[in-house]
């Protein structure tokens, strides 16, 4: 049992970087989505008042 006992001190490691992970991915969709969100949003609106004025 020994051995398996050396195999856990190295696995148990390996799954706390899946936090940070999924906070790094979370943060980088953010940066794209949003800038990607409010140039929508923003064209929406202008074509909303073209259309309005045209």
């Amino acid at each position: 049992m020994k051995r398996d006992d050396e195999a856990h001190r190295y696995y148990y490691p390996v799954e706390g970087r899946g936090d940070g992970a999924i906070g790094g991915a979370a943060a980088f969709l953010a940066i794209v989505l949003i800038p990607a969100g409010l140039y929508a949003a923003w064209n929406t609106l202008a074509s909303w008042i073209s259309a309005l004025f045209s």
